[in-house]
């Protein structure tokens, strides 16, 4: 898709500082700008992260344009209108998420893949891989070698990214544009859901092991040998560290760190970002020690 910044702002009603010619070919997230990609900032302390490409922004807070930029200025909700600018020149259609390629991926012998299984369009799977009964893997999704997804697993759907439209008081979804990464080696056990990013990749490291019950939400990044046990929620954006340990029924909230060889005490509501090599747990988490004192 390729669309011109001045069809955007005439049909949204956008006040555009800067080149009104430039031609927009996706969107982004604001930490992968590029000229051509068309990203939103939702408040004032992030409009200094803005370095290139397009850029929706309220026109309360808008000050200091860069040459380099364009702007487009709008008067009502920035979220709401972008979203409706994604949701008409860039989302794919709901047809597109309903298309069933698991036979081209039964032909591959380096493949186990059981029966009542979904496997999207564009998705690709490493060899060993082993895929068990009643699996979702939505389109685009991206799985390594010798990983493990047990029955009723969900890979790559939606994540609850909504804004409330006041045209017609019914919630809005910002569309879920990303796609899910499993790198090698990952196990992910029984109706656990993993959802796509929105603007950008959720991602599961090398060698990771996932219980049941368990959501990662958009934009997550999980790091490489991580144990998550069950009924654990990791928020959208949080980022957890290399060789972490999350004990049951934990919730990490949203755009929160956790740092490398940390763990998580059952039961824990993780609310601030937490360094490398601790122990917490509580509601709300709190640092009890060092996970190993030799670190």
């Amino acid at each position: 898709m390729e669309i011109a910044v001045y069809e955007i702002a005439n049909k949204y009603k956008l006040q555009i500082v800067g080149d009104a010619n430039r031609i927009i070919t996706g969107a982004t997230s604001l930490d992968n700008q590029k000229d051509d990609l068309i990203t939103w900032v939702k408040s004032e302390k992030y409009l200094s992260m803005v370095s290139s490409g397009v850029v929706v922004v309220s026109e309360s807070i808008m000050n200091s344009p860069k040459s380099n930029v364009v702007y487009l200025l709008s008067k009502t909700n920035v979220k709401l209108t972008f979203s409706k600018i994604l949701q008409e020149f860039f989302e794919p259609k709901e047809d597109y998420f309903l298309v069933n390629e698991v036979s081209k991926h039964r032909k591959n012998p380096a493949l186990k893949i059981s029966d009542n299984v979904f496997i999207g369009q564009n998705v690709t799977i490493g060899d060993g891989t082993v895929i068990f009964p009643n699996v979702v893997i939505e389109a685009n999704s991206v799985i390594g070698r010798n990983c493990v997804l047990k029955s009723h697993v969900s890979i790559g759907t939606e994540g609850l990214g909504l804004e409330l439209n006041p045209e017609n008081d019914l919630l809005e979804k910002f569309p879920q544009l990303g796609k899910v990464i499993f790198e090698d080696h990952v196990e992910i056990g029984p109706t656990s859901t993993v959802r796509r990013g929105a603007l950008k990749d959720t991602i599961v490291r090398k060698g990771t092991k996932i219980g049941s019950l368990v959501n990662i939400g958009h934009n997550c990044d999980i790091g490489e040998n991580c144990i998550l046990t069950c009924n654990i929620v990791t928020s959208g954006s949080s980022k957890i560290g290399n060789n972490v340990f999350i004990g049951v029924n934990v919730v990490v909230n949203n755009a929160i760190d956790v740092g490398d060889d940390s763990q998580i005490g059952m039961g824990a509501v993780v609310t601030k970002t937490l360094p490398e090599n601790v122990v917490a747990y509580g509601n709300p988490a709190k640092i009890i020690r060092k996970r190993y004192s030799d670190k």
